[in-house]
């Protein structure tokens, strides 16, 4: 497995090398760095040299990433075509598939932009979009947990990146009062019960991550309300926020939940997201 960034020449980019390296390392796994060409219409009068320079362009765009990524040594790869088709088609071989937040050309406007939309929800691996303005920091790995099953996958990659990083884990349940709870609350009775009932079942859906994970510190956060915005607070000291996706029906269809959207557009460190349904093709 590889740990796969998509390049292109821009700052963003290059931030998001950077971050891939240690990532790399953290997982003693190899280094792929990936630049998407623009494709060319066939045409029989198109100047050869015309094509020829595009890839010495695609080539440079390269080798300054990998010079950024200094003794990574890592695999070097052009591929013609669109970009969000490119990173998707590698995903199926990466470990996890890093992007930076802001593009030129192949990956522009990455995390408000089509192409970050597009990778990020169709991905077949876990995509990390790398934020903020030191991304590489220190720091515990925030989780979203829903509850339920679709947790699994979150907290698996959650705990992996802690235990590698030498960190803990907060996992962050939110929860919305419905109109029984509405009732109950006018009735007297205090949600903090509530509070509890749901911590509960965090704690329940916890246990053998933690088990397995002994070295790992968790803290619990329950609390009531948004659940991007807590998990936004707790990413204010975050070294990682890892959040699930929800699955996706074409190339075209984004069907990433409100909370990702969230926190690929405001977070102030790196997100990854965690596919938690199956993708249909």
């Amino acid at each position: 497995m590889t740990v796969t960034v998509g390049v292109d020449g821009s700052e963003s980019a290059l931030e998001a090398v950077r971050w891939a390296v240690e990532e790399a390392r953290t997982r003693g796994e190899r280094l792929r760095l990936v630049h998407a060409e623009t494709p060319l219409f066939d045409a029989p009068d198109l100047d050869r040299k015309v094509r020829a320079r595009l890839n010495d362009q695609a080539w440079q765009v390269l080798r300054e990433a990998a010079r950024v990524a200094g003794d990574g040594e890592p695999e070097l790869h052009v591929e013609v075509g669109a970009a969000a088709e490119v990173l998707v088609a590698e995903s199926t071989r990466a470990g996890v598939l890093v992007l930076g937040t802001r593009g030129l050309g192949g990956f522009g406007a990455l995390a408000v932009g089509s192409t970050a939309i597009a990778v990020t929800a169709h991905a077949s691996c876990p995509v990390v979009v790398v934020r903020g303005e030191k991304p590489a920091r220190p720091g515990p790995v925030v989780v979203g947990v829903h509850g339920g099953p679709h947790s699994v996958p979150v907290l698996a990659h959650a705990f992996e990146e802690a235990a590698a990083r030498g960190v803990g884990v907060v996992a962050v349940h939110t929860w919305h009062p419905v109109v029984g709870d509405v009732v109950a609350l006018s009735a007297g009775v205090d949600l903090a019960e509530y509070d509890a009932l749901h911590g509960g079942r965090l704690a329940r859906l916890l246990s053998p991550w933690r088990t397995r994970y002994r070295d790992v510190p968790v803290e619990v956060v329950v609390g009531r309300g948004s659940a991007s915005v807590a998990l936004l607070e707790r990413a204010e000291d975050a070294a990682l926020v890892v959040v699930g996706g929800r699955g996706h029906n074409s190339l075209t269809g984004l069907l990433l939940g409100s909370t990702s959207h969230a926190l690929l557009h405001h977070a102030p460190c790196p997100v990854m997201v965690v596919h938690t349904e199956p993708r249909n093709t």
